[in-house]
């Protein structure tokens, strides 16, 4: 028979619960790094953006076709009238992701998208060039304007971009840039480096969100703000802003591009099959006649039809 003191019994009792805590500890680290790896491993299922949620309850069976797209071409609400139409005329599902043009680019590098829906048109040059893009079509285009305060305190009311950009900077009043990678953002930096002004100081707000809450942000600071005109039109009642500058210098070109098959898991036909589609005489008319401006009459984007666009393909 062994006696054990009480001291001895303790010490035992206390040796064992480290040994539990330490068992536990491990296993939660163990745990903690496994979530972190999943969460940064690449691939077409751990993807960041917003979901369109489509009018067509979606079939798995279904070839999916993932579109990365701009967040101020989602904001249009244009996707949700395409994006029905064509899964009724065709056999795929579309899965969209909303996030900035160079975020879109990113993913077709990385061949997350099948399809990106884009506005910049030297980045999507770029794209091509490394050998990154399948095919590339322009299919639509916008108008860019910038919008303020109706007290107007630069005085740009029908100035140029150039001029007005000039004029905000000179008086250091608020403006709210994407700083972003978007297209929008890309234009931006472009009509400051030909003003030959590098923005920067307290008047220079960096937003790095889309564009529906950019301009919230420039309507609570009273702000100038670079914006595509169909999301201002459809967020314009909620907005302290108005449209002060236009300039047809610089119009608001969409392209779809197709992502090359590089990793064998590029849906190159789905996505043909939606371009195909958005140069369409239906899809190109359902576009210009998505949505008018009330006020002008004139449709928020205007079409490239099938023989005038201007896309390149390779």
């Amino acid at each position: 028979m062994t006696i054990v003191s009480r001291n001895q019994g303790n010490s035992e009792a206390r040796s064992h619960k480290k040994r539990v805590f330490y068992f536990l500890m491990i296993v939660l680290m163990f745990f903690m790094a496994w979530t972190a790896v999943s969460r940064l491993k690449p691939g077409r299922d751990n993807q960041t953006g917003s979901a369109l949620e489509s009018s067509q309850k979606l079939d798995g069976s279904r070839p999916e076709i993932v579109l990365a797209t701009t967040t101020s071409l989602y904001d249009s609400g244009l996707l949700e009238a395409l994006v029905p139409l064509f899964e009724k005329k065709s056999r795929y599902r579309v899965k969209v992701l909303a996030v900035g043009t160079g975020e879109a680019l990113a993913l077709g590098r990385r061949q997350a998208a099948d399809l990106l829906l884009v506005h910049a048109p030297e980045p999507e040059r770029e794209f091509m060039e490394e050998g990154y893009g399948q095919s590339r079509k322009e299919f639509m285009t916008g108008d860019f304007v910038l919008a303020g305060p109706s007290s107007d305190p630069a005085q740009i009311r029908g100035l140029g971009f150039g001029e007005a950009f000039s004029r905000i900077a000179s008086g250091k009043l608020p403006f709210v840039s994407r700083a972003d990678n978007s297209g929008t953002h890309n234009l931006e930096m472009k009509i400051w480096a030909e003003t030959g002004i590098r923005p920067s100081g307290r008047w220079y707000l960096e937003t790095g969100q889309g564009m529906a809450e950019s301009l919230r942000i420039a309507s609570e600071k009273q702000a100038y703000i670079l914006t595509d005109y169909p999301t201002f039109y459809r967020l314009g009642r909620r907005l302290n802003l108005e449209v002060l500058s236009r300039d047809e210098k610089y119009k608001n070109v969409y392209s779809a591009i197709v992502v090359k098959n590089k990793s064998g898991q590029i849906n190159e036909a789905g996505a043909m099959a939606f371009i195909d589609f958005l140069l369409s005489k239906e899809a190109q008319t359902l576009i210009d006649e998505f949505d008018r401006d009330s006020r002008t009459g004139k449709s928020l984007f205007q079409a490239l039809m099938p023989g005038n666009e201007t896309g390149e393909s390779e």
